[in-house]
């Protein structure tokens, strides 16, 4: 009991009466009754009503003693209909209120239980420090999406604690849940005891109830206990560091002795598994043994051979776990398996970030957090690390697995050392770790991270993991993930829609499928004589599909060398692909469901490398030897870009189009999904709730229509909120003409006129003149900012570059990837130490337009110059605009779909560029928005509230410059 409720005298419960011989009130089919009950004096100032549960449900009316307290009437069932003052309701279970320091009330001769309710307090959210307005309505927005299992959209301006808020806000829920949660087999129970009596299904699913409660109890202490175990340990261990470090030596020493009687790779490990589709075979498709040992069991009675079957299948099972791979290691059935939130986000850093702000809440002491990532960026093998492909990474270790390769991996566990798993999970799960933290974990226990925080997930209540991690069917399924009646939160969720289309783009070039006919040809002539079932006939119809696609190439280069033209695009039917490569008569089908249960795409991956090992060997033998250069022997893994295209075959041919496209030298074949939603809708209908959550998440209409379309609109909730600078802080404004009066548009048409070049050039030489600091400003693409720059630096645009380089230095964003740290530190290095500061030239939808802060005296103004529309050239915008309009057609929707939907991949973008700036309270900007379209009502609307409020129409540019002067000076006498 709750200490609140230690001094309560229980013998003073008053007797509850009989319900009142008022009219029964009909609500639907259920007729209930209406009990009034006097709240009594004992109860403690913080509870705030009380409810009567019966059956069948009663409305209660309570009246509390403290006549500041009003009464309140609501239905007794799964949700109240009104919320307490100040606060919300918990949850019901089975008809019984069920929260922290509940006092209840048992009186048997009514049948009637009384629960006092305490409301919650904005301190219960746990939040760090006292929250701002805005992050208290999120947080209970949130709180009441999770608590109905809704689908939230939530929009947070970077800099008002977003992270946190979605941090508190669902912690918070989820700790509620602890006590209400209840065991889905109870229902089922109901079901399977139609015949029994009501009372007697009553008691039974009461006792089991309790049962599954107790026994799932049991198992979280135990958990807890040994998770206490490993806090004490690591905390000795930090003490007196060389006793990991001794007890790694023995580890090591132990698996070098085990892997000493390890056997030599042999190339009959990559020999696929006899295969039968047609239903005479197992679940898999794997047929059934058919030896000599199933016929000298014939004579056996059917107990003993099912007997040695189940024997079989342990060995077997074993055998695999232990020769093959780890990843058919089965879960133990009696863990528990936690109600959880699955977090994701774009990046890794982000992640790691987002553990920084868990481990600043009130949760982290008894939170149960694990992260999931990468072989790449958790493996602890120093030779598998210094592998520079992730692929290569990926078959090295599934490699090492193997008893056969001669040299296990030392990091893995075999079965028989499951202990170490669960070593790992323990020392996990006892503090909140971010993936540097893990891996160190398992470099202290030898223990591979990988496959360690895979243990993890089912007694974890937090799972942190990366986009592509969740979004991807076969990757979820491959980690084990669940995500059955558990949240789901995506954060940065402003690029989910691009995100799901471009991990299920996949585009194979010509040389690829060349190659891929090549490595499939090898391995048919290799093993051709010892495989088995339907394995060659199956094999066979891939190097038909293969063939076909490349006939179809070259049918595509020819047509293009014959039209005189550089570039030729495709669109193409999923269904008239198929047909127009003549493979119509396949069962796509069952050739996917070979694919996938033969796994052989990773034999044949196998058959390669061991194929160029033993190359390289006979050349090192034999320099006189010397091997072909023989395109089937390549590191790519070409076989599951055309799996994962045969795979894409299969869906709705409204869902996607096939592109063929020849380009100078570059052919290729590209299956493009065109429908995000029906590859997001398994997790909507799988989760118990879904949010999305961003900083600038406008345009919301996108979301609704390309990723709920199925979802009832009462289901969906969206929220967002202002920024917690003061108004003052930020000034937006619109410039629609230059210094000369020049209109500015920046369409395809004008963007590349040389006067509206300069025009732009002399805007943005007069405004450093009065911006203090630095500037960002954002180009639409890399062609277009270098032929801005390169007009900027001749003397015909009036030396544009000069001016501005003795105002402020000059930067450019770098192409190279690896060139954007070195950039970012030199531009901040010359703002922290020069006078006048510099400015960015920058790319929307470039490297530096998401994930960087520009905060302070980095981002005193943002500059966008003209509005980045995509270009209309392409034929795959070409044909999702086409498809967004006969989607809305079908549904009846009025307007422009495609033209919304245009606009609103262009502004989606400018949102996110303009958002570099303000990161914080006292932060201050300006934003420039330099093109005329930016005046018009419909463009502005699709800019964040807290933007868009700022707004101001400057009709000439005499007005900017004395607005922007203004404004900073402002600042500065502040």
């Amino acid at each position: 009991m709750h200490e609140d409720n230690a001094n309560i005298d229980l013998s003073t419960t008053p007797q509850i009466p009989a319900p009142s011989q008022e009219p029964e009130q009909r609500r639907g089919r259920r007729r209930h009754s209406v009990v009034t009950i006097d709240l009594p004096d004992i109860a403690p100032p913080e509870y705030t009503t009380a409810t009567v549960l019966s059956k069948p449900p009663v409305y209660a009316e309570t009246e509390n003693a403290n006549p500041q307290r009003p009464p309140r009437i609501f239905e007794a069932g799964p949700t109240p209909s009104a919320p307490i003052s100040g606060g919300f309701y918990e949850q019901y279970i089975d008809r019984t209120a069920v929260v922290e320091s509940t006092t209840r009330y048992e009186m048997p001769w009514y049948r009637h239980k009384l629960t006092l309710w305490k409301a919650m307090s904005e301190q219960d959210f746990g939040f760090p420090f006292k929250p701002y307005d805005i992050q208290e309505d999120f947080m209970k927005e949130l709180y009441n999406v999770l608590d109905q299992g809704k689908i939230g959209i939530f929009e947070s301006p970077t800099g008002t604690g977003k992270s946190l808020s979605l941090l508190c806000g669902s912690l918070r829920w989820l700790y509620d849940q602890e006590h209400v949660s209840t065991p889905t087999t109870t229902a089922e129970r109901k079901d399977d005891a139609a015949d029994e009596p009501d009372w007697l299904k009553e008691y039974t699913v009461q006792h089991e109830q309790k049962t599954q409660q107790s026994e799932r109890q049991l198992r979280r202490q135990e958990l807890q206990a040994r998770i206490d175990r490993a806090r004490k340990r690591e905390e000795s261990e930090r003490r007196n560091k060389s006793a990991w470090i001794a007890r790694q030596h023995v580890k090591k020493t132990k698996t070098a002795q085990e892997q000493g009687n390890l056997n030599d790779s042999e190339d009959s490990e990559f020999l696929l598994e006899e295969y039968d589709s047609d239903d005479t075979g197992n679940a898999d498709g794997r047929k059934k043994p058919s030896s000599a040992k199933s016929e000298s069991q014939s004579n056996l009675s059917a107990d003993v051979q099912e007997l040695l079957r189940r024997l079989d299948n342990q060995n077997t099972l074993a055998s695999a776990s232990s020769n093959d791979n780890i990843d058919t290691m089965q879960e133990d059935e009696d863990e528990v398996d936690e109600l959880k939130i699955f977090f994701t986000s774009r990046t890794h850093s982000q992640l790691s970030q987002f553990i920084r702000e868990v481990q600043k809440t009130k949760y982290a002491d008894s939170l149960h957090s694990v992260g999931l990532s990468s072989r790449k960026n958790l493996c602890i093998n120093k030779d598998v690390q210094k592998l520079n492909s992730v692929h290569r990474i990926n078959e090295q270790c599934l490699e090492l697995q193997k008893k056969s390769s001669g040299k296990r991996c030392e990091c893995l566990p075999t079965v028989s050392e499951k202990g170490r798993l669960l070593d790992f999970r323990d020392h996990a799960l006892a503090k909140v770790r971010d993936i540097e933290e893990l891996v160190d974990v398992g470099k202290s226990l030898n223990t591979c991270p990988y496959y360690g925080t895979r243990k993890t997930i089912k007694p974890a209540q937090l799972v942190t993991l990366p986009y592509q991690h969740l979004l991807h069917k076969t990757t979820r399924e491959s980690l084990g993930i669940s995500l059955k009646n558990n949240i789901v939160i995506i954060d940065e969720a402003h690029n989910l829609i691009d995100t799901i289309n471009s991990i299920h783009t996949i585009t194979i070039h010509s040389k690829q499928m060349r190659t891929a006919l090549s490595q499939l040809s090898q391995y048919l002539q290799r093993y051709k004589s010892r495989l088995l079932g339907k394995n060659i006939v199956y094999i066979k119809q891939i190097i038909m599909i293969v063939k076909a696609m490349i006939k179809f190439m070259e049918n595509a280069i020819q047509q293009s060398k014959t039209s005189n033209k550089n570039s030729i695009e495709k669109v193409l039917y999923i269904n008239e692909f198929v047909h127009q490569l003549g493979i119509d008569h396949l069962n796509m089908f069952k050739i996917e469901k070979y694919l996938k249960e033969s796994k052989l795409a990773r034999k044949l991956n196998g058959f390669l490398d061991m194929k160029k090992k033993k190359d390289e060997h006979d050349k090192l033998n034999n320099p006189v030897h010397e091997t072909e250069n023989d395109p089937s022997v390549s590191s790519v893994p070409i076989l599951n870009q055309i799996e994962a295209l045969l795979m894409a075959l299969t869906n709705a041919d409204k869902d996607g189009r096939i592109i063929v496209a020849c380009e100078n030298d570059d052919e290729y074949i590209q299956y493009m999904l065109l429908n995000p939603a029906n590859e997001f809708k398994a997790i909507v209908e799988e989760a118990r709730s879904v949010v999305l959550a961003g900083g600038t998440m406008e345009p919301m209409s996108d979301f609704l229509t390309h990723l709920f379309p199925y979802a009832e609109k009462d289901r969906i909730h969206k929220f967002s909120c202002g920024h917690i600078i003061p108004k003052e802080n930020l000034q937006v404004l619109t410039v629609g003409t230059g210094p000369t009066g020049q209109k500015l548009i920046y369409n395809f048409e004008h963007r590349s006129d040389t006067k509206l070049i300069d025009q732009t050039g002399q805007i943005i030489a007069n405004l450093c003149n009065v911006i203090p600091d630095g500037v960002v400003c954002f180009f639409a693409s890399y062609p277009y900012l270098e032929l801005v720059y390169q007009r900027w630096s001749r003397a015909e645009s009036g030396n544009i570059l000069d001016r501005i380089s003795k105002k402020k230095k000059i930067f450019r964003e770098p192409r190279a990837a690896n060139m954007v740290d070195a950039t970012l530190r030199d531009y901040t290095l010359q703002i922290d130490t020069g006078e006048s500061g510099a400015i960015l030239f920058c790319v929307v939808n470039g490297k530096m337009s998401e994930g960087i802060n520009f905060s302070d005296r980095l981002g005193r103004a943002v500059i966008m110059v003209g509005l980045p529309f995509a270009n209309l050239a392409s034929a795959a915008l070409v044909e999702k605009i086409k498809y967004v309009k006969e989607h809305a057609n079908a549904q009846g929707a009025s307007g422009d779909a495609g033209k919304e939907y245009y606009e609103n991949l262009c502004m989606r973008a400018v949102n996110q560029s303009i958002g570099r700036a303000i990161r914080h309270k006292n932060d201050f900007a300006t934003v420039l928005l330099l093109d005329e379209r930016y005046d018009t009502t419909r463009i502005q609307n699709k800019l964040p509230g807290w933007i868009r409020e700022s707004v101001y129409e400057c009709k000439n540019f005499g007005l900017v410059m004395s607005r922007t002067a203004s404004f900073f000076k402002d600042k500065r006498q502040q």
